[in-house]
């Protein structure tokens, strides 16, 4: 009776070491995929982890604004601390697990604490390096007066998102208006900047003409 109670138990344990191990190794092979292909790419198609100047001025702009609402929250849903967090998370743990240095339960805290401080990590340096750059760079005061373009619409009540090119960066800011809805495409002037957020109107024909 003993053995037949430890031999199911023992292919439980046997299915669950098997099946955690591959977790580890997607998380690992999903993170430096996802770094690999960005270090190809140059950073282009990430809307996030940009490599280039203009993504990170977009993101900083962006993710402080945030960052004033929402505390932390900014952090977690940032791609680059899902992509560094998976990368840790999946290197400690397949290193732990399959050279069997921990024990299952040691080797999933470890890889988690690993994984979370890396992926914040992560988050944290990117954005304080965009800072960096937009205080040598364009300011978001010298936004007002510039003709730019609404990227996501921009409703009465609400935010949406416009571009503009300023001291040859691309600068994407949150926008609101006083005005009727703005949709995207449409070119409008940036009126003010009221606690990080450009007030936007409808660019009149004479702003046109003149940033042409």
């Amino acid at each position: 009776m003993f053995l037949g109670v430890l031999v199911p138990v023992r292919s439980t344990c046997l299915r669950y070491h098997q099946r955690v191990g591959v977790l580890y190794l997607a998380a690992l092979i999903l993170g430096l995929g996802t770094v690999m292909v960005q270090l190809l790419m140059g950073g282009q198609g990430d809307a996030d982890a940009g490599g280039e100047a203009s993504s990170d001025v977009d993101q900083d702009v962006d993710t402080d604004h945030a960052d004033a609402d929402s505390g932390f929250l900014p952090i977690f849903l940032s791609l680059r601390f899902w992509i560094f967090g998976l990368l840790a998370f999946g290197m400690v743990g397949s290193l732990l697990h399959f050279l069997g240095l921990a024990s299952a339960l040691v080797t999933l805290v470890m890889a988690s604490i690993m994984g979370m401080g890396s992926g914040m990590l992560a988050s944290w340096i990117f954005r304080l390096l965009n800072r960096q750059h937009v205080s040598s760079g364009a300011g978001e005061n010298d936004a007002v007066g510039h003709v730019g373009k609404v990227l996501i619409r921009v409703p009465t009540q609400g935010h949406g998102k416009v571009r503009i090119q300023l001291k040859g960066q691309t600068l994407d800011l949150l926008a609101t208006t006083d005005e009727v809805e703005l949709l995207e495409g449409e070119q409008v002037l940036v009126e003010e900047m009221r606690d990080g957020r450009a007030r936007v109107a409808k660019a009149p024909p004479d702003f046109l003409s003149r940033d042409e």
